[in-house]
């Protein structure tokens, strides 16, 4: 098609002046009428048919044709059978010599369209953009912005991220060019003046170094309102006649986790694509889920605290793209400088991003708390982690940097024992009270350094939590070595079985008791103040078999009872 559009017009030229023949210009041609009924024409060049079935948003590229020539250019129907079928004629030229031109068919053909907001003229026409470029200086990417929408006002063209591109431009209008790096541009365009964006898009320019384009918007604000023609988009326009249709901007959902223990790395700042996005981020909290644009590559850099821009960062992180309507945890990781131990199992500690896709902002009953855990403790061996009540392996085998699926539990107290991988020796007991967070999710992180004197005097291990909310992580309690005194303060508990109340003797002050039943939630909880006999209400619990829990001052007692109805 375009070879046959060149051999046309070149003879054409000849034709009319053989002294011309030398000197030539280049025109590219974009069918963007947005009438239904012109969605594919063919187009004659002095009589000649040149363009056949030429489509809605398709486009030639940058054709050699000769200069000082006038042309008579004939839009017809697809279906025509010779130029006498043309709808409408146009006079082309003469082109100036070793210039370049864009040629955009606009408008409309019938009737049944909405008037132009700004009283400009619809009817089909051929837009001539004079000045055009056909490439860009190494490095860079040179662009204009075409406005071809019949029905939309006039329009501002501004960064997303603050700048304006292009002012009130009305329909017909075309910019100046642009030349910016080639790299992604979140654009928004609004009514001309009007802060507030009627649309927003990615222009992903990161593949086009040393390219030019025609931007255009393209097809009616409302389909509705004009014969139901195509709806709203914009689309660039290539030099070579590629024909790329920009995305509307799409939100992830990102929540960023400082888990790296390197004492040199205790506050950072965190830069996304070249913009500071957190200040002195410290360690052990956490930012809420904020919103990053999908489908672009974005670089994360991370910098010293109190940072001035982003070319101080002491780790970057690029091409990381994120999926529309997605939620991601990026935890920061591992270590910066030397004098670290190594990791046992031989995963490499060096400073990193974990990033667990498929996140859940929140729980998915109001009666859990739903989690996962991350292996952060860079010295640390592998692990498994089991829950006692109820009895679970929660992580088998976990090493450094691994990340295990969600395990949602209901609310209530839960003890948590560390042990090796084989599962055979307990290192550490925590207590996690999850009694509150009902409805919400988290993430349970080891963190710290087992052996600090071995790693530059870092923080201590242990286990905390990373709300969905954000804000500081939340320590376990580290109940490691609290006795068991079951068998040692001579508790009963009757009757056992019971309906209606359940009463407890012991040896010793009790603190506090909690009632679970067999899922593990804390259906009671009782401050016992010190008293060795305690009468629980248990008319109100379903029947079946409860936990009980006695925390005295010297140690912790476990019983169980039933309820029968």
């Amino acid at each position: 098609m375009k070879h046959l559009f060149k051999s046309i017009l070149i003879c054409a030229g000849i034709s009319a002046s053989a002294g011309l023949a030398a000197q030539t210009a280049n025109l590219q041609v974009i069918h963007n009428c947005a009438d239904p009924a012109a969605a594919s024409v063919d187009v004659y060049v002095n009589g000649t048919l040149a363009l056949d079935n030429f489509a809605f948003r398709s486009a030639t590229g940058f054709l050699s044709l000769p200069a000082g020539v006038a042309l008579n250019v004939g839009v017809a129907p697809a279906t025509s059978m010779s130029a006498a079928d043309t709808l409408k004629n146009f006079t082309l030229g003469p082109l100036q010599a070793d210039s370049s031109y864009i040629v955009v068919a606009s408008g409309v053909v019938a009737t049944g369209f909405a008037a132009n907001p700004n009283g400009k003229s619809t009817a089909f026409d051929l837009k001539v953009i004079d000045h055009a470029k056909t490439a860009s200086g190494a490095g860079t990417v040179s662009f204009a912005v075409f406005h071809g929408v019949t029905d939309a006002p006039g329009v501002d063209v501004n960064l997303s991220t603050g700048g304006n591109l292009v002012s009130n431009a009305q329909y017909g209008d075309a910019s100046g060019y642009l030349t910016v790096p080639p790299t992604w541009y979140p654009i928004d365009i609004a009514p001309a003046g009007v802060s507030t964006p009627l649309v927003q898009y990615v222009a992903d320019l990161s593949g086009l170094g040393g390219k030019s384009a025609l931007v255009i918007a393209s097809g009616f604000l409302t389909p509705s309102s004009n014969n139901n023609g195509p709806s709203f988009a914009i689309l660039a326009v290539l030099a070579d006649g590629t024909v790329v249709t920009l995305p509307q901007q799409q939100q992830s959902y990102v929540q960023v986790i400082h888990n790296s223990p390197d004492p040199a790395a205790d506050s950072v700042d965190v830069y996304v694509d070249g913009t500071k996005a957190i200040s002195n981020f410290k360690f052990r909290t956490a930012t809420p889920y904020i919103q990053l644009l999908s489908n672009v590559n974005h670089t994360v850099a991370v910098a010293p605290a109190n940072s001035t821009n982003v070319s101080q960062a002491i780790a970057t992180f690029p091409n990381i793209m994120l999926d529309p309507d997605s939620s991601y945890v990026v935890t920061a990781s591992g270590v910066v400088g030397t004098g670290f131990a190594a990791n046992p199992d031989g995963r490499s500690t060096a400073f990193t991003l974990l990033i667990k896709p498929n996140a859940r902002r929140q729980a998915s009953s109001s009666g859990e708390f739903d989690f996962f855990v991350i292996h952060g403790a860079p010295d640390a061996p592998s692990v498994d982690v089991s829950v006692e009540v109820p009895s679970i392996l929660a992580v088998n085998n976990a090493s450094y940097t691994d990340q295990t699926g969600y395990l949602p539990v209901p609310v209530g107290s839960y003890v948590f024992d560390l042990q090796d991988s084989a599962g055979s020796t307990t290192l550490k007991r925590y207590l996690a009270d999850l009694s509150s967070l009902g409805g919400q999710s988290g993430v349970a992180l080891a963190s710290g350094f087992l052996n600090p004197a071995n790693n530059n005097n870092g923080p201590s291990f242990g286990i905390w939590v990373a709300l969905a909310s954000g804000g500081n992580l939340i320590p376990l309690s580290d109940v490691t070595g609290i006795k068991d005194i079951t068998n040692e303060i001579g508790l009963s508990l009757y009757p056992n079985p019971t309906s209606s109340k359940i009463n407890i003797s012991l040896k010793g002050q009790a603190n506090t008791v909690e009632v679970m039943n067999l899922t593990g939630a804390v259906v009671k909880t009782i401050n016992a103040n010190g008293a060795e006999n305690i009468t629980i209400n248990t008319s109100d619990l379903s029947a079946g078999i409860y936990t009980m829990h006695i925390t005295t001052r010297n140690g912790v007692a476990n019983a169980k009872f039933t309820v029968m109805n």
